[in-house]
């Protein structure tokens, strides 16, 4: 059996993969290390007021960027091109295959998976090298607001915005 319908797609796929490895390449120099009391701050400070969120922290110390260079490495991350296929692909999907990524090509960690069981939807917290955090949608590749509407598909039983008034980060 020829696997030559196969080559124009591999050839693509390679070529992103080494666009890729190029920029993750060129940033490392840039990784920033934080200890984890900087990012346990960060992420409190973002989730003030919000008692029904339980966070576990998996490290001792995070590899992060700037809010810049992250911008950078989001235009070129190939999470939300994948096609959403209910079940396959949905929210909770996106998030885990952001978070790896990130881990993964361009050696950063302080990126934390996001269970929101107030609006029944996932998403990412990024911690910068300043110490700020922010959430990520990485389904649309932007940064989100607290009690900003979530303008992807979401099931109807949740409160229809990036609420986190109850739910599980892991970073």
């Amino acid at each position: 059996m020829s696997l030559d319908w196969l080559r124009p797609h591999f050839n693509k796929i390679t070529a992103e993969w080494w666009e890729t490895l190029l920029l993750a390449y060129r940033l490392y120099p840039q990784v920033v290390t934080l200890p984890a009391a900087d990012v346990r701050r960060a992420v409190e400070a973002l989730l003030w007021g919000r008692d029904n969120v339980s966070v576990e922290y998996l490290d001792h110390e995070y590899r992060t960027y700037p809010r810049s260079l992250f911008e950078e490495v989001i235009r070129d991350d190939k999470t939300n091109r994948s096609m959403a296929w209910p079940e396959r692909n949905d929210c909770d999907n996106y998030a885990w295959r952001f978070k790896s990524a990130m881990d993964f090509w361009y050696n950063v960690d302080a990126v934390g998976f996001v269970l929101d069981k107030s609006s029944w939807h996932a998403y990412n917290i990024i911690v910068f090298a300043d110490g700020s955090a922010a959430l990520f949608e990485p389904q649309q590749d932007r940064f989100v607001t607290l009690d900003e509407l979530i303008t992807v598909a979401t099931p109807a039983i949740g409160t229809g915005r990036y609420s986190l008034t109850n739910g599980v980060i892991l970073i």
